[in-house]
């Protein structure tokens, strides 16, 4: 069974998220079997409503009154998507994560036992407002979150504050500096250039696929406390980078807290200003192993002593 493309869309409150998936299932709803999830912390969803007014056909899972990366909720969340899965074979999934979730162990969530053999993490995005981005970035902790772990960060509302997008732009990329960084009014054209349902031709040869195919991988996080050297990460993403299709995140190392990115066999390590998040690294590819490789990873770090 092809695994089905996992999409994150993170946000403060009120930046545009809802705003923005309204607006691809009015696109995409007619050609694609999409199923939303949307997760709040009040008891009532008040944003669901707003996405039935589409009047398209979609799938919808709403989890309410707390975070799905809760460890209170986790259980009843993977087991709820798992059964949605089996009876309804959504083409896409998208997350609507709370405003004040801390996403950062999504990968571990969609590698639990019960959704490993169904998902893929395809793509996180995270809607800034521009507007409030300075408030939010000084009192909530989870908005710097949701930042560093985006493949692509929209600043949206861009009518409402144009002269402060220089330099929202330049602090985003401090915290994530791989980050696509976009601009948008309202939400729009955010999806279509980064909800691609084919495998790159890099990992099948000169075979074409239609639009429709959808790659067989793993996504794993490795989460460690420890600090490691520079030379043992270096050894370790360069044989990871010729197998895995992406590697992202951040480490803890001797010389240093660094950025990681690689794409197939380009890798790029930055140094970046400070890590307060210790080493976490999301490792997408074909038949990864999540312990194999965090036990791997700490023997490498506990060789630093």
């Amino acid at each position: 069974m092809k695994k089905i493309p996992f999409y994150l869309v993170t946000g403060f409150l009120g930046s545009g998220k809802t705003t923005l998936i309204k607006q691809f299932i009015e696109l995409h709803a007619d050609s694609k079997k999409i199923a939303i999830i949307q997760n709040e912390f009040a008891e009532v969803n008040i944003d669901s409503r707003e996405l039935r007014e589409t009047g398209k056909s979609f799938g919808l899972i709403e989890m309410n009154n707390g975070s799905v990366f809760c460890v209170c909720l986790l259980g009843s969340f993977v087991r709820s998507l798992a059964d949605f899965i089996g009876e309804h074979h959504p083409d896409l999934i998208i997350l609507e994560a709370s405003g004040l979730s801390d996403p950062i162990s999504i990968s571990q969530m969609i590698s639990a036992p019960a959704l490993r053999n169904s998902l893929w993490l395809a793509h996180t995005y995270t809607i800034v407002d521009v507007l409030n981005f300075q408030k939010t970035i000084e009192r909530v902790g989870r908005n710097t979150h949701q930042i560093r772990v985006a493949d692509t960060i929209v600043l949206n509302k861009i009518d409402l504050a144009p002269e402060s997008i220089p330099e929202i732009r330049s602090k985003i990329l401090l915290i994530n500096p791989f980050a696509e960084v976009i601009e948008s009014s309202f939400g729009r054209n955010v999806f279509l250039a980064g909800m691609k349902f084919h495998r790159p031709v890099e990992m099948m040869g000169t075979e074409e696929t239609d639009s429709a195919g959808r790659p067989d991988v793993d996504s794993v996080v490795i989460k460690v406390m420890k600090p490691i050297s520079t030379e043992k990460l270096d050894r370790f993403i360069q044989k990871y980078s010729l197998i895995a299709y992406r590697i992202k995140g951040y480490a803890t190392t001797d010389s240093g807290p660094v950025a990681i990115q690689t794409s197939f066999e380009h890798t790029e390590i930055k140094h970046v200003a400070a890590n307060p998040y210790n080493t976490e690294i999301v490792i997408i590819g074909p038949e990864i192993d999540q312990k194999e490789l965090q036990l791997e990873f700490e023997y490498l770090c506990d060789q630093h002593k």
